[in-house]
């Protein structure tokens, strides 16, 4: 044990302010993840159940990813199977090369996956994002964590690209979001 520095910690509060800008910074994330939800779901109520209400989870455990702030929603769709489809929006932390990205320390990034999709379902949206340039910016990947189909996002680097990587993922949703899953009365 270092004796100075556990001293020095006492007795500026190092700790203390450590642990509270923790909180801070995440009480921010989930309040723009949320607001953002919120967003989502009022301009197209349509996707979405009647009463659909973000949910929220988060982690800072070392494991990959490395942090993670996430919320989701139930959407009005089901996938082939009769299963609720899931809205999920995420900021997260990870090991650059998991996504197949080159950066020094960790890659942060905004994103969205519709859980319960069908793998056909992701695949057909993403070869149809990669022929339009409009979309060039957002990236594809599958997600290792939860083993759902697969993911759809952003590097970003400070909080305006967070706000303008959530702001076109929305986009991407919106000009997407009828071919993920059919309507409950088509399944």
């Amino acid at each position: 044990m270092n004796d100075e520095f556990i001293t020095e910690a006492i007795e500026n509060d190092r700790y203390l302010k450590a642990a509270r800008l923790t909180d801070q910074f995440e009480e921010e994330i989930a309040r723009e993840l949320r607001n953002f939800l919120k967003d989502t779901i009022e301009q197209r109520p349509d996707l979405f159940e009647d009463d659909a209400s973000p949910s929220k989870s988060q982690t800072s455990v070392r494991t990959e990813p490395l942090a993670h702030t996430r919320m989701q929603a139930k959407m009005s769709r089901l996938n082939s199977d009769g299963d609720r489809l899931k809205f999920y929006v995420s900021i997260e932390w990870t090991q650059p090369e998991i996504h197949s990205q080159e950066s020094e320390g960790a890659l942060c990034l905004v994103l969205y996956k519709i859980k319960n999709l069908a793998r056909p379902e992701y695949d057909r949206v993403k070869q149809q994002t990669q022929s339009d340039p409009e979309w060039d910016e957002i990236q594809y990947s599958d997600d290792v964590w939860n083993y759902d189909s697969g993911i759809f996002y952003i590097p970003v680097t400070d909080a305006h690209e967070v706000k303008q990587g959530l702001q076109r993922l929305q986009e991407h949703f919106f000009a997407f979001g009828e071919a993920f899953g059919v309507e409950p009365d088509l399944a």
